[in-house]
């Protein structure tokens, strides 16, 4: 998992989800979750927002939706933003996470996820890109295709052909298959 796309930590949790830190434990324990443990101020754990969203639609009674899941969208983007954080890397066994994340999809966010994941093979495919179906599958853990399947806010997606081939290539570069050696 990329730390810069870890946005949201435990105590950011609780407050924009109105719940004490032992239910968030309950939700997000045994195990936890993937995640970036910082020792410097603000310590404790931060988590990605696909994580989020799979683990606590799984584990809490009311799921994620709504004003919480606009909430935590919303705290995300700002993080994010304030970060300028470099979202291209996704750390690792991103295509596990990324199976897990669209697992926890419902509605209209799967219909969203199964167009990015179309838009994405159909661009790395005529980027020339190797594994399409995987660049497919990882494409969904960016935080902005994330934002898009979860709110339908399309700001951060690419535009247009040659964006997508340009989004293609710059995520392979960063994110190649384990089996798939990289010319120097």
């Amino acid at each position: 998992m990329n730390p810069e796309t870890a946005t949201l930590r435990s105590s950011d949790l609780c407050d924009l989800l109105a719940a004490p830190y032992r239910t968030l434990w309950r939700w997000l324990s045994d195990p936890y979750p993937p995640n970036h443990f910082s020792e410097t101020a603000p310590r404790g754990r931060t988590y990605a927002l696909p994580e989020i969203v799979a683990r606590l639609r799984k584990r809490r009674d009311l799921g994620l939706s709504g004003e919480d899941l606009a909430r935590v969208l919303a705290f995300d983007t700002e993080t994010r933003a304030a970060r300028q954080a470099e979202c291209l890397w996704l750390g690792d066994d991103a295509q596990g996470r990324a199976a897990s994340f669209f697992a926890a999809l419902t509605g209209e966010e799967t219909e969203r996820a199964r167009g990015c994941m179309k838009a994405m093979r159909n661009a790395a495919a005529a980027a020339g890109v190797p594994a399409i179906s995987r660049m497919g599958q990882i494409a969904l853990m960016q935080p902005g295709i994330v934002r898009f399947i979860l709110s339908g806010a399309a700001d951060e997606l690419p535009a247009g052909d040659a964006g997508w081939q340009s989004f293609a290539k710059a995520l392979w570069a960063v994110n190649p298959a384990e089996n798939h050696e990289v010319a120097a």
